[in-house]
């Protein structure tokens, strides 16, 4: 039996590591961000900037990965780019 793909993926593989490299980056950035900022009050200042810091790339290539996964190199863009507005404005929330 054959499946239907109603959109297959597309091989466009230029912008989708593009979305994935610098919105990816920026987006696990915020992310180790955010782990700091949340955790102030529970853990010690020393062990959650390095928690932080190292929580980065753990981040980061799951999204990298995963931007391949889109339809479109311009969904990936758009997708982690309102990822990336979310992270950033809970920042500046959470910072005040």
């Amino acid at each position: 039996m054959k499946a239907k793909i109603q959109s297959p993926i597309q091989p466009d593989w230029w912008s989708k590591t593009f979305a994935g490299g610098v919105f990816g980056l920026s987006l696990s950035i915020a992310i180790g961000n955010l782990i700091v900022l949340l955790g102030q009050p529970y853990v010690a200042m020393d062990l959650l900037v390095q928690v932080g810091m190292w929580s980065v790339p753990w981040v980061w290539m799951p999204i990298m990965f995963g931007s391949y996964f889109f339809t479109t190199g311009r969904k990936a863009l758009i997708y982690l780019f309102i990822a990336n507005t979310l992270a950033y404005s809970c920042i500046f929330v959470l910072r005040g």
